[in-house]
């Protein structure tokens, strides 16, 4: 994906920004809700993971920082837990310093309301304060909460086990279903296919799918899906891609350029 370099947008208060920061790059996509196909996507690199480096990318790209109506924000963040929903908002605070006591990240909480939970994240340090004072009033999640509410509106009805995986970046974020709960997600960065595909059967092995009867299905990076699923055929029966959400395409013919958590997180009201 190619980024999106001094794109003027007029009348910003009636557009909408969502941003997706990871360690590596800055994701965003930008689109009015008043007029279908609007929708533009770009890309910034980070020359580091320092939080100056995320600084330096962000006041590099001046379409961030214009007022628009709405602001939301995906962070991309190895140390969660999920928790149930009726955890209040401090446990969930103290149980995500607990589990991850070397990191003195800054921490947060948001719910993943389709699927009865809570995440409780912790973010590099310093880097709520920098989205609290750059964008305009920006709600934050974490990258999570977009795929497993689509994974859940994928899973409705379903009388098998299902493990989801999404592939992009390096990154594989991957969400089990059982009796159409919530059992498991995770991420994993991975080298190459024969790594992701270590981590998808390990998952499937702990959490005792049957290679029979369930399901496996995988979206993302369509070059990786392909060299994965003669791998995982050996082990699962059923290997299949994943529905892409169809309500994406009315906000641009290149919504499949886009990262699928902010495509999701753009069509969540």
């Amino acid at each position: 994906m190619e980024g999106n370099k001094h794109i003027n947008i007029e009348h910003p208060e009636a557009w909408e920004l969502l941003v997706s920061i990871d360690d590596k790059q800055v994701d965003y996509i930008l689109f009015t809700p008043s007029v279908a196909g609007s929708l533009i996507v770009g890309d910034v690199a980070r020359t580091g993971e320092t939080l100056q480096a995320l600084e330096d990318a962000v006041y590099d790209t001046p379409e961030l920082l214009n007022e628009y109506r709405r602001v939301r924000v995906i962070v991309r963040s190895p140390h969660f837990v999920l928790l149930p929903q009726e955890t209040t908002d401090d446990d969930c605070l103290a149980l995500v310093h607990a589990a991850f006591p070397g990191d003195p990240g800054d921490a947060a909480v948001c719910p993943l309301p389709q699927n009865g939970v809570k995440v409780a994240y912790l973010m590099p340090q310093g880097l709520q304060a920098f989205m609290g004072r750059t964008f305009n009033y920006p709600t934050v999640c974490h990258h999570l909460v977009p795929l497993c509410e689509h994974f859940k509106e994928l899973n409705r009805g379903a009388a098998v086990s299902r493990m989801f995986v999404h592939l992009s970046g390096g990154h594989m974020d991957l969400a089990i279903y059982r009796d159409d709960r919530l059992v498991c997600a995770n991420t994993y960065p991975y080298a190459d296919a024969h790594d992701a595909a270590y981590f998808v059967l390990n998952a499937w092995r702990t959490h005792g799918l049957d290679q029979l009867t369930d399901e496996l299905q995988l979206l993302g990076d369509g070059d990786l899906r392909a060299q994965m699923s003669p791998v995982l055929r050996e082990y699962v029966k059923f290997v299949m891609p994943a529905v892409y959400p169809a309500a994406a395409m009315r906000l641009g013919r290149n919504a499949m350029q886009a990262p699928l958590e902010l495509i999701q997180l753009a069509l969540c009201e």
